[in-house]
């Protein structure tokens, strides 16, 4: 596995979007297209950040619980449905820019498929973006890594 490069499993074809793209829009597109992650770039093709499956469901999508409050020994419900709509609606309006994780562990395009594979372990990754010369060129998966280790162990 060791002699394979980064450029030569990398995905070259994706999706992505840009930091004003809305979180209805990334929504759209990781259905649409079947991803768990997008590439968030800038206009010059740098990659800005990544928003995750994660990162909608678990910081922008999921609405806010309604608001419980003791008073007088009972417990009062305060926030009522239509507060929480106006929540939901709220951070349905927001973008990627303000969700999206801008520390993004990325690779070169002349790592070795080892030494990428080593990071995805190390850190728990299932994605890695590829850079080159400040630009997205790729994205390199852990089903890319299996795919390596596959055609290995099978000739």
């Amino acid at each position: 596995m060791e002699k394979r490069t980064v450029a030569d499993i990398m995905e070259k074809s994706f999706v992505t979007a840009t930091p004003d793209t809305s979180v209805f829009d990334l929504i759209d597109m990781m259905v649409e297209h079947n991803v768990a992650v997008i590439p968030i770039v800038r206009d010059d093709g740098a990659l800005a950040g990544i928003v995750t499956e994660a990162d909608l469901v678990y910081k922008k999508v999921k609405p806010h619980m309604a608001h419980y409050s003791s008073l007088l020994g009972e417990n009062v419900y305060y926030n009522g449905m239509n507060e929480y709509e106006k929540g939901y609606q709220k951070k349905m309006a927001c973008n990627a820019k303000e969700l999206m994780t801008t520390d993004v562990v990325v690779a070169s395009p002349k790592a070795t498929v080892e030494q990428i594979a080593g990071i995805m372990v190390s850190e728990h990754l299932k994605l890695i973006p590829v850079i080159d010369n400040n630009r997205l060129v790729g994205l390199v998966t852990r089903r890319h890594i299996l795919n390596e280790l596959y055609k290995e162990y099978n000739g």
